[in-house]
C-alpha cells in the first residue's frame, strides 16, 4: 500500500516474520526499494497497562497509525523516490490503556533513498514508564560514552599541541572525535538535537563520513607508531579509497554511497587485518606498549565488524557497539602511554638530575654571579659576545715566591698545593659578597659587585685565613707562603669572547690593568694589601682601618700616576704594630720625596727601616734616590 491512510482490509501481499529490515525476511517479491504497509495485531494486553511504543528510526520514512489514528510520522513515505521525503529520528509514544486489551497496528513505510527498506530497530511495546526509563539509561550510557570519547579526543589533541612530532596523538585525537560524532548520528540521532535543522541528507552525509575517516585514521595511527611496519603503498592504498569514498558521500546522492557500502566495509576489513599482521609483527619485535595496544585493537576491530555484520542484516537484533569496542582500545593506549610516561618521567628525572649536577659542575667553572651580571640564568644561554658594563671591585691575588716552591715540587705536589690554597681563599671570597672571575696558576681575579669595603675587608679576611693554613703547613715541617693583594674598582666591561666552537667569560677594562698593577706593587714591597685611592674614597670610614699611604703609581694610558694605600689589618699584631709606629716617619720620607728634599727622604727612610727592619717600601725608595744620585 501507499501512504495515504491506514489499511485494515484485505489480505496482505506478502506476509512472514518482521524483525528488522523488509529485505531480511526474505519473503518473495520484497525488494529494496519501495513501498508497503505492516499490520500487527495486539491481543490479551492488560486493561490497565499504560501501553507505550519505543520506535526508532525506518529506512527512510514512515507513518504508524494505532487503531486508525496516527500517532507518529518519520518524514513521509510515498509510492515513488519523488513523493518520498526521507527522514530518521526515534520516538517513545504512548498509546496508553486499552479497555477490550486489543491494539491494532498499521506502518506505511517507504524506501527510495537506502539500500534497505523497514525499521532500523524492532518496535518495543509495553508499559510506557518502563519504557521510558530504559531508554533514559541507554542515552545515559551512550552520552558518558560520548563524553568519555570527546574528553579523551581533547587530551590527544593537547598533547599533540604540545608534542607536535609525536603523530599519533593527533590521529588518534581525530579519530576520537570521529567515533564520538559517529554515535551523535545514530541510534537516538543527538546530532538532530544539537542541530535541529540539519536535514536528512547531511545527516546521512554525516554518519557514512565517519566510517571512512575512522578507517583512514586508524590505519595513520597504527602506520605512526610502527612506520617502519606499516607499508607505505598499503597506507596509499588505503588513503586513495577512503577519500575516494568520502568523496562518493560528499557529491553524490545518498543511495549511491548507501549501494557502496557493502563495498567498503569489506575493504575496511581488509584494513583490519592487515594492521592485526602489522601489530603481530611488532609483538614478535617486541616493540614497546605492542602487546597492550594489541589487544585493544583486536576488541576494537572485533567490535567493528560486528556493527559491520549488524548493519548488513547478518545478525539480527543486534546494536551497535562500536563506541564500546573503542573505550577498550583507549584503555589500552592509556596503558601504554601511563607506561610511556612513566618511563619518561623517571628519564626526565633522572636527566633532571644530570643537568643539575651538570649545572653545579658547570658553575664551577663560568660562575653564577656572572652569568646573572649578564642577564643570564644558565650557560646555555650565554651568546658569543654578550656582555654588561657594570661599576665593579676588582681583587688580585698572587702567591710570592711561587715559582721558586713549584721548581722544588712534582707536578702532583704542585697542583695539590695550588688546590689546597685556593680551598682556602675561596670560601673567603664567597662569604664577602664577591665570586672568582678566573684562577691565573697561583693567582686569582675575584669580582665583588657590592662596594669597595667588602673587597678591602676579604682582603684582610684572606690573609686571616692564610696565617691559619701556614700554621698547617708549619706543623707539617713545610715553607709558610706569603700572597700579595691588589685591589681597585671602576666601571668594566664583562663579555663573553672567542669563537662559537670555544668561548671563555671575561673583563675587560683598565680597571682590572691597574688592579694586577697594584698587586704587583704588593708583591714588589712585600706587603699583604695594596688598594688604589678610589678604594679608599669608597670605605665607610677609611680611619677604622690600618693605612699607609705607599706613593704614587704611574698607569699606562693616563696622565696621572694612581696614589697607592697599604692596607695591613691583616698583618700578624707585632708586625702591625711595627707599622703603625713607622707610619709617620715613612710618611714624612715620602712626602719630602714628592718635594724633591731627597737628603731630607733618605733620613726619613732611613728611620723607617730603624724601626720596619723589613720594609721593602723605604727600600725601594732608597734604590732610587742612590740611583739617581739625587742625595
Amino acid at each position: 500500500m501507499g501512504g495515504a491512510g491506514p489499511a485494515r482490509a484485505g489480505e496482505p501481499d506478502a506476509s512472514g516474520p518482521h524483525p528488522r529490515h523488509w529485505i531480511d525476511n526474505r519473503v518473495p517479491g520484497l525488494e529494496e526499494r519501495g513501498f508497503g504497509s505492516y499490520r500487527l495485531v495486539l491481543k490479551g494486553l492488560d486493561p490497565r497497562l499504560d501501553l507505550g511504543l519505543s520506535v526508532s528510526a525506518f529506512l527512510s520514512a514512515a507513518r504508524i497509525y494505532a487503531d486508525g489514528k496516527e500517532v507518529w510520522a518519520q518524514g513521509r513515505p510515498g509510492d515513488t523516490a519523488k513523493a518520498e521525503s526521507p527522514e530518521w529520528r526515534n520516538a517513545l509514544l504512548r498509546i496508553g490503556p486499552q479497555a477490550d486489551g486489543e491494539l491494532e497496528l498499521v506502518v506505511h513505510v517507504s524506501n527510495f533513498a537506502d539500500r534497505s527498506g523497514g525499521n532500523i530497530m524492532p518496535i518495543a511495546a509495553g508499559d510506557c514508564l518502563s519504557l521510558a526509563a530504559a531508554r533514559e539509561r541507554t542515552r545515559l550510557a551512550e552520552l558518558f560514552v560520548v563524553g568519555a570519547i570527546l574528553a579523551m579526543s581533547l587530551y590527544y589533541l593537547f598533547l599533540h599541541a604540545f608534542r607536535p612530532q609525536d603523530r599519533s596523538s593527533l590521529f588518534f585525537g581525530l579519530l576520537c572525535f570521529v567515533i564520538a560524532a559517529r554515535i551523535l548520528c545514530y541510534d537516538e540521532f543527538y546530532l538532530l538535537e544539537i542541530l535541529p535543522s540539519l536535514s536528512w541528507a547531511w545527516l546521512f552525509r554525516a554518519g557514512y563520513l565517519t566510517f571512512a575517516l575512522a578507517t583512514l585514521l586508524v590505519a595513520a595511527f597504527i602506520r605512526a607508531l610502527f612506520p617502519r611496519l606499516v607499508s607505505r603503498w598499503a597506507f596509499l592504498a588505503v588513503l586513495a579509497v577512503s577519500l575516494s569514498y568520502s568523496a562518493v558521500i560528499l557529491v553524490l546522492p545518498p543511495l549511491v554511497p548507501s549501494r557502496l557500502l557493502s563495498a567498503y566495509q569489506a575493504c575496511a576489513v581488509l584494513v583490519g587485518l592487515y594492521l592485526v599482521t602489522v601489530l603481530a609483527r611488532a609483538v614478535a619485535r617486541r616493540e614497546r606498549g605492542s602487546v597492550l595496544l594489541s589487544c585493544g585493537f583486536v576488541l576494537f576491530f572485533a567490535a567493528v565488524v560486528f556493527d559491520i555484520l549488524v548493519s548488513n542484516g547478518a545478525i539480527v537484533g543486534g546494536f551497535f557497539v562500536t563506541q564500546f569496542g573503542l573505550l577498550a582500545f583507549l584503555f589500552s593506549i592509556s596503558l601504554v602511554i601511563t607506561k610511556k610516561f612513566a618511563g619518561a618521567f623517571a628519564t626526565a628525572e633522572m636527566l633532571t638530575e644530570d643537568l643539575a649536577r651538570a649545572n653545579r659542575a658547570m658553575k664551577r667553572f663560568v660562575p653564577e654571579e656572572f652569568l646573572s651580571r649578564l642577564g643570564k640564568t644558565s650557560v646555555e644561554q650565554v651568546l658569543l659576545g654578550d656582555h654588561a658594563a657594570q661599576d665593579m671591585t676588582v681583587l688580585f691575588a698572587d702567591i710570592g715566591s711561587f715559582t721558586r716552591m713549584s721548581d722544588s715540587m712534582s707536578p702532583e705536589e704542585t697542583f695539590q698545593f695550588i688546590n689546597e690554597y685556593l680551598a682556602r681563599m675561596g670560601p673567603v671570597i664567597r662569604s664577602h659578597g664577591g665570586f672568582v672571575d678566573k684562577y691565573l696558576g697561583d693567582g686569582i681575579m675575584a669580582l665583588f659587585p657590592d662596594s669597595p669595603e667588602k673587597a678591602v675587608r676579604c682582603a684582610i679576611d684572606m690573609h686571616r685565613s692564610l696565617a691559619r693554613y701556614n700554621s698547617e703547613r708549619a706543623a707539617q715541617g713545610r715553607e709558610a707562603i706569603t700572597i700579595g693583594i691588589g685591589v681597585h674598582s671602576g666601571r668594566l666591561m664583562l663579555g663573553t669572547i672567542g669563537e662559537n666552537e670555544r668561548m671563555d667569560g671575561t673583563v675587560i677594562s683598565g680597571v682590572v690593568n691597574l688592579a694586577s698593577r697594584i698587586e704587583g706593587i704588593a708583591k714588589e714591597y712585600s706587603i699583604g694589601c695594596a688598594v688604589s685611592e678610589r678604594i679608599l674614597l669608597g670605605l665607610d670610614d677609611p680611619n677604622a682601618y690600618h693605612l699607609r699611604f705607599l706613593g704614587k703609581v704611574p698607569v699606562k694610558g693616563t696622565r696621572e700616576p694612581v696614589s697607592v694605600f697599604e692596607v695591613y689589618d691583616g698583618d700578624p699584631e707585632p708586625l702591625r704594630e711595627a707599622k703603625d709606629k713607622a707610619r709617620a716617619p715613612f710618611e714624612k720620607a715620602l712626602s719630602s720625596f714628592y718635594g724633591q728634599e731627597y737628603k731630607d727622604a733618605m733620613a726619613g727612610f732611613k728611620s723607617t727601616l730603624e724601626l720596619l727592619p723589613d720594609d721593602e717600601a723605604s727600600r725601594h725608595y732608597i734604590r732610587i734616590i742612590r740611583k739617581l744620585d739625587l742625595a
